[in-house]
């Protein structure tokens, strides 16, 4: 399903993941670094250029990231968690220092109590309707992300997050780091559904550059539907 959205109404978005050779982006329900040294200063280089970096419930719940740039005097991203319920741990270190925190939850499955926890946390909660997908309105929260001052954000993840994006077309550019690594079949992908159901309709990585990081392999380009 395509968004309707212009790139006026919201940031510029950018995607960054590392995936194995199968395109898997971790095995179910465990922490799963998979990025080289070089990819891992890559990632949080591109953390520094962006205005904030956006994650799922799932990635916080299982990985518990900073999303932080771990470099002397850099520039550190604002964080935002899309969670439907907002279930993310008052205690999560997404929530801990740095320039601010934005968590965004969907109105009727969020309840006040998530929302009072978050708050006395410190996070700036925003709740929004559901979409398609029955999870947040993509198109609603850019639209709060664009009014929080955001003009320029970076997307790293999950599997249902990075999907969602490419399914409502909103993602303009990406970076994968390709992990000389297999998971198979029972690890996550890192693109789900995003309603592809011809070849001439599949959404395509235009102007890419490969470089190599380490071992892996980062291919980088412009995203087109």
């Amino acid at each position: 399903m395509g968004s309707e959205m212009t790139p006026a109404a919201r940031p510029r978005i950018s995607l960054h993941f590392a995936q194995t050779l199968d395109g898997r982006i971790a095995l179910g329900g465990l922490r799963t670094p998979l990025s080289s040294r070089a990819g891992f200063e890559l990632a949080h280089r591109a953390r520094s250029e962006n205005d904030a970096v956006l994650v799922g419930r799932a990635t916080v719940q299982v990985d518990d990231p900073q999303l932080t740039v771990r470099a002397a005097g850099a520039r550190q991203p604002r964080r935002i968690v899309l969670a439907s319920a907002l279930e993310i741990s008052p205690g999560a270190r997404v929530l801990r220092g740095g320039p601010g925190t934005l968590v965004i939850g969907v109105e009727g499955r969020a309840t006040a109590a998530a929302r009072d926890r978050l708050i006395a946390a410190g996070a700036v909660v925003r709740l929004v309707s559901a979409g398609d997908d029955g999870l947040v309105s993509l198109p609603e929260a850019l639209a709060i992300i664009l009014e929080w001052g955001v003009k320029r954000l970076l997307v790293e993840g999950g599997g249902c997050i990075l999907s969602s994006f490419l399914r409502h077309r909103l993602a303009d550019d990406a970076t994968i780091e390709i992990v000389p690594r297999w998971l198979g079949g029972g690890a996550l992908a890192a693109i789900g559904e995003i309603g592809v159901t011809a070849l001439e309709h599949a959404v395509a990585l235009e102007d890419a550059r490969v470089e190599r990081a380490e071992a892996s392999i980062v291919v980088r380009g412009r995203v087109a539907y």
